[in-house]
């Protein structure tokens, strides 16, 4: 027989009771609560100077000087090929500096160039669906028109001057002959000619896909700049191909991407050093572009990806940059690289 069992509670602890229970029951759970490590979703990296580029030698340059070597070349006129020539002593004498671009013959050179000027559409370098296609050295101005001028029976290649006055500040870029399977042996004796013998050449920019990183004969040109002390910096082109493969990239996948690209970097950031030591003349800043794609969505369509980091170096190269202000250093362009160019 059951017993019923009454509970008899004072009017006090009845009240009490009325205030203190829920007037919706909870529901009574058995997973445990989430960790602390868990419950915070993990920060995504997003494209930006930090993750886009290695900077080992200098300061990352600030917004302001990124606009401004998108500015410089910009305004500039639409780049037209100064000269071309297979043969370093074809050269003109030049009070101008230089800067040079070398790659692989799939690297995407051409391309990368067309971006940096700033005129994609326009393409002053041409641009070949067959790789190795480049087979001289071709100069474009950058900064305001030049031109060549013959002087008689001296120098072969002539004399570079300004078409107008100004004061302005001009670059002067050589696009050339790709290295690789695409290319012929007799080329590569002009270009270390060039190289090793030109003395407006401020820097050598060595292009590297960044998909595939550093291939032998990378490694081959890699090796004879420093072994020659030849100033010069890594670029890694066609880096959408890491950070955004797909034309629509999510936000946790561009985050993917920009891991590998990190490691990518620390790799080649390895490989650069020879018997373990970081190379004096080399440029230990490595800059990650693409020629194809910007980054609309993360309000950065003004250029390519990273090309503004390029066009930054190669007017840092030239002495032709700005403070963190963006305000154009006072020296004027000219007379300092007259001093240096070879104008025998």
């Amino acid at each position: 027989m059951e017993r019923s069992i009454r509970l008899f509670v004072c009017q006090r602890c009845y009240k009490r009771l009325r205030h203190t229970t829920p007037s919706h029951p909870r529901r009574l759970t058995t997973s445990a609560p989430p960790s602390s490590e868990h419950s915070a979703s993990p920060t995504l990296l997003t494209p930006q100077s930090q993750t886009l580029h290695s900077y080992l030698s200098t300061e990352p340059p600030t917004s302001q000087q990124l606009t401004y070597a998108h500015k410089f070349f910009a305004r500039s006129p639409a780049p037209k090929v100064l000269w071309t020539t297979p043969y370093f002593r074809s050269f003109p004498a030049s009070p101008y500096p230089e800067v040079c671009f070398l790659g692989r013959s799939n690297v995407g050179k051409s391309s990368l160039l067309n971006a940096l000027f700033g005129r994609p559409r326009q393409a002053p370098a041409n641009v070949s669906k067959h790789p190795g296609r480049t087979k001289t050295m071709n100069a474009f101005a950058v900064g305001k028109e030049l031109m060549v001028n013959k002087v008689g029976e001296g120098k072969e290649g002539g004399r570079v001057t300004a078409s107008h006055g100004g004061e302005e500040g001009v670059v002067v870029v050589v696009d050339m002959p790709g290295y690789g399977a695409a290319s012929r042996e007799e080329w590569g004796v002009e270009i270390m000619k060039y190289l090793e013998s030109r003395r407006q050449l401020r820097r050598t920019f060595v292009l590297l896909d960044a998909e595939h990183g550093i291939k032998e004969s990378d490694a081959t040109i890699l090796k004879h700049l420093a072994e020659r002390g030849i100033g010069h910096q890594v670029v890694l082109s066609k880096v959408d191909k890491l950070i955004m493969p797909k034309v629509k990239t999510s936000p946790r996948k561009m985050s993917e991407g920009l891991k590998k690209l990190s490691e990518r970097l620390e790799d080649v950031q390895e490989r650069l050093k020879f018997d373990g030591r970081a190379i004096p003349r080399a440029v230990g800043d490595i800059l990650s572009c693409s020629a194809e794609k910007d980054l609309e969505e993360y309000g950065q369509k003004r250029s390519k990806i990273g090309i503004n980091a390029v066009q930054w170096a190669v007017l840092s190269a030239c002495g032709l940059d700005c403070d963190p202000h963006g305000t154009p250093r006072k020296n004027k362009f000219g007379e300092q690289v007259y001093e240096d160019a070879d104008l025998d």
